[in-house]
């Protein structure tokens, strides 16, 4: 079945353990919760806010540590800090989101105790949130000044030609990258803080071997940690890089074929 121990899972969430389709149910609970019987320490990694992941995590009711914002804050179970890495925001950029938001897109800047979004209401709301969490600012424009000086991330949500502007700036700026996270969703974080830096930082904590991991995800932003882990899983109708990525693909969520994998390395782990 694989080739190594399993000693840490990552886990990203939308499009991989649940789906518009399948939302989370008793199969990925239960799944999950196996691993975690057999010794198996679990991780969400995901470009949702913290406040999203600590929601999901009291829903499966076992120790996770959580990668949000798609790498750039890590938090152990019990809700302490292991790693944060905010960047700066060049002028350029900040001119470059505020015509993104002048043509029609939407810009989500979210600090560690503040979530700012410009746009148009539709897009803002239907930013996912958690545990009550609503943008401290909001509003139809963006003025760069507005902006903080740091970030942990920042989302441009719309698929428009503006996007190319914002693209160009981030490439001006090597400590910065810019990845697909899903739907129209791009986001923009600290080159060093990507999902693979996160599964590798966790690994690092936990005092194990990052060849002991596996890990799950669909878009472009799980290649990096795809690319990390032990093993990689490129989930249902990943695109070329994510197959490219990964060691082996399955089945979107609902086709059972991540919960029969799962219950397997569970069963596996125990001697079963």
């Amino acid at each position: 079945m694989l080739d190594h121990p399993v000693r840490l899972a990552v886990f990203d969430i939308d499009g991989t353990l649940v789906s518009h389709a399948h939302p989370l149910g008793r199969d990925q609970i239960m799944a999950l919760r196996g691993l975690h019987e057999a010794g198996i320490t679990l991780a969400l990694a995901s470009s949702r806010q913290q406040a999203s992941l600590l929601d999901l995590a009291a829903a499966f009711g076992v120790p996770l540590y959580l990668v949000s914002y798609n790498g750039p804050l890590i938090n152990a179970p019990d809700g302490r800090e292991i790693a944060a890495s905010p960047i700066d925001i060049p002028a350029d950029l900040a001119s470059a989101l505020a015509a993104f938001v002048a043509e029609g897109g939407c810009v989500h800047v979210y600090t560690k105790d503040r979530w700012q979004a410009y746009g148009p209401d539709w897009r803002i709301d239907n930013e996912a949130t958690g545990g009550g969490v609503v943008p401290g600012v909001r509003g139809p424009r963006l003025d760069s000044s507005g902006l903080p000086a740091r970030a942990l991330k920042i989302m441009c949500d719309g698929n428009i030609d503006a996007l190319d502007d914002v693209r160009a700036a981030v490439a001006h700026h090597a400590q910065l990258v810019m990845s697909w996270s899903g739907t129209e969703c791009y986001d923009i974080h600290a080159a060093t803080a990507t999902k693979g830096d996160g599964l590798r930082r966790l690994a690092q904590h936990l005092e194990l071997d990052v060849a002991h991991t596996i890990a799950f995800g669909d878009a472009d932003s799980d290649v990096s940690m795809l690319a990390a882990a032990g093993t990689g899983f490129a989930m249902g109708p990943a695109n070329d890089r994510v197959v490219a990525a990964a060691d082996a693909r399955l089945g979107a969520p609902g086709s059972g074929e991540l919960e029969a994998l799962l219950a397997r390395i569970a069963d596996s782990r125990r001697g079963g």
